[in-house]
């Protein structure tokens, strides 16, 4: 019987560039239910876009924190990782989402 041997590092590369294939399309399914921004309005869109903004701004904070110790990008990476492309991710779709359906045109044009 033969054994196959991989290196640890090898292994160790992929696992850690893993997350860096994430598409675009990719990140609006795991995250979004298709047309999930269809039932809201302009007024529901900012609010929830609002939302996001702090999501994203409180994930910042807790890595600029945590980038601080030795192990921060270790951190960063695994605790932190997630939550950030998560965050980021809703940003943008309530950002494209508001920019689709013109929210920000004055009213009546």
């Amino acid at each position: 019987m033969r054994s196959i041997f991989v290196p640890v590092p090898a292994v160790l590369a992929a696992v850690a560039l893993a997350g860096c294939g994430e598409s675009r399309m990719a990140g609006s399914l795991l995250y979004m239910t298709p047309y999930k921004f269809e039932q809201f309005d302009c007024t529901e869109l900012r609010k929830r876009a609002d939302g996001a903004t702090s999501r994203l701004r409180e994930v910042e904070q807790l890595r600029n924190k945590a980038g601080t110790s030795a192990a921060g990008p270790v951190i960063n990476s695994m605790v932190y990782g997630p939550d950030y492309s998560k965050a980021r991710w809703e940003y943008d779709l309530y950002q494209n989402e508001i920019a689709r359906k013109n929210c920000d045109a004055p009213p009546g044009n």
